[in-house]
């Protein structure tokens, strides 16, 4: 039978897979966004699309699963003090009217799934992170410690409430992949920092297929890496691309370069977070892209 979801950030780049899959499969979705004009124009086949500050008209909507997304780009502009209450807010605040609507709802939603991050663990060296470590100190750690809270109040309703903590996401379109490949294709690509630090790293179609997993699997929940079985060093993640390319990777650029032109920004791709994917294998999902190699072999085939 056809479900329907709801979604918050449908236009954003992961949410843009999940829609085109949910059409695929037969389901339908209403979108949750800030800009409803806007939304109409970028996105196909949507039941509705509805203002996030209006959500209480969708307290009567028969939703089987809700999708949180929500939240603006950490790398789209410097981390100032209004730009990390914008990235909060924007996170933090959105869930809280989610759970608004669920405490409103006659029929809850079957399953609520919240994006996190890896960045809630913060700087962990060569650790390997599961899912029971503390948050780290910081602005990252506080953030997504706050979200994951926010989102967890979804339980008291009896909704089975799913957390997904996601590495970087490994799709041709990704902003942040353009943007490590660019100094590789110019012949000057190379660790950055020390190259030391890990990445943990998903591919867009295993995140997309643990977001439908967890929808569907009535065992799954609470929090959960969704980052590959293999994360690699920042060095080695741009060693595989440029091995694809025929490129070199061996101009590193020195950490204090990076914090001078990124300031705390900087944390995002100079911290290195080794997360455990163990949890999400043991409840049944089978990844797709295990190794980096072959994640960049699909990642850089596709046009």
């Amino acid at each position: 039978m056809p479900k329907t979801f709801l979604i918050t950030g449908a236009t954003g780049f992961i949410g843009g897979y999940l829609v085109k899959k949910i059409l695929e499969r037969g389901d339908s979705y209403i979108a949750l966004t800030t800009n409803p004009v806007s939304a109409a124009k970028k996105l196909k086949g949507y039941n509705k699309i509805t203002d996030i500050d209006d959500y209480l008209q969708l307290k009567d909507e028969k939703i089987d699963t809700v999708i949180n997304l929500a939240g603006s780009n950490l790398g789209a502009k410097r981390w100032t003090d209004s730009a990390k209450k914008e990235f909060y807010d924007s996170r933090i605040k959105t869930t809280g009217k989610l759970i608004s609507l669920f405490e409103e709802m006659k029929v809850k939603p079957e399953v609520f799934i919240s994006a996190s991050g890896v960045d809630y663990y913060g700087n962990t060296g060569s650790r390997e992170m599961t899912e029971e470590a503390p948050p780290a100190q910081g602005y990252l750690g506080k953030m997504t410690n706050d979200w994951e809270k926010e989102a967890l109040k979804a339980e008291q309703y009896g909704i089975r409430t799913v957390v997904l903590r996601t590495g970087l996401v490994m799709a041709q379109d990704s902003e942040a992949i353009k943007k490590l490949l660019m100094p590789v294709k110019m012949f000057i690509g190379g660790p950055l920092g020390s190259g030391r630090q890990y990445v943990s790293w998903i591919h867009i179609d295993d995140l997309v297929g643990i977001y439908f997993f967890a929808s569907e699997n009535k065992n799954v929940k609470g929090i959960y890496n969704a980052a590959a079985p293999h994360p690699v060093t920042n060095a080695e993640f741009t060693k595989n691309a440029a091995r694809l390319l025929g490129r070199p990777a061996y101009m590193m650029t020195p950490a204090f370069m990076i914090k001078a032109v990124f300031g705390e920004m900087s944390a995002v791709v100079l911290d290195g977070r080794k997360a455990s994917a163990n949890k999400i294998i043991d409840a049944g999902y089978k990844f797709k892209y295990g190794q980096n190699t072959d994640a960049w072999k699909d990642v850089l085939s596709r046009k």
